[in-house]
């Protein structure tokens, strides 16, 4: 009897691979579909392009105004693609210092394990996104701001 673990197949994903599936996912045209009929007032709305214990691929749309919140993955690696609009992505240092990026369409981030972060739609458009993350995202945590202070 085969384990999961003996199966064939890819078990583990380096950045790259992340970025390059995600970017892969990304040029399906047929995801802009999802930026059709957005409420103003909506969140975020995810959509699951794939998932496996090794793999989770997700589709995520970015209201203007909306906001992942401060999060990490957990003991998973991620890489993120922007399809169209931009993300500000701020990113807590275990200092208390946030460092603030805006990631534009056809731009790309890579998230380490244990990174904690924040995405949220940026300009005046609505934005789309395609995330890759490996394993599963079964241990990512949120965070309040308080909790972002320096660590010991």
């Amino acid at each position: 009897m085969t384990s999961q673990a003996d199966a064939p197949g890819i078990t583990s994903f380096t950045d790259d691979q992340l970025v390059r599936v995600a970017r892969l996912f990304a040029s399906d045209a047929s995801l802009a579909t999802h930026l059709d009929d957005l409420p103003a007032d909506a969140g975020r709305r995810r959509v699951s392009l794939a998932s496996t214990p090794h793999l989770e691929m997700w589709a995520i749309t970015w209201p203007l105004g909306s906001s992942s919140g401060w999060h990490d993955h957990g003991v998973a690696s991620g890489a993120f693609v922007v399809v169209h609009g931009a993300l500000l992505e701020e990113v807590a240092l275990p200092t208390g210092e946030v460092v603030t990026t805006v990631v534009t369409a056809d731009e790309h981030r890579s998230l380490p394990p244990g990174l904690i972060h924040r995405t949220s739609a940026f300009g005046d458009s609505p934005a789309l996104t395609v995330h890759a993350y490996s394993p599963s995202l079964a241990g990512a945590r949120t965070f309040e701001p308080e909790q972002l202070g320096p660590t010991a």
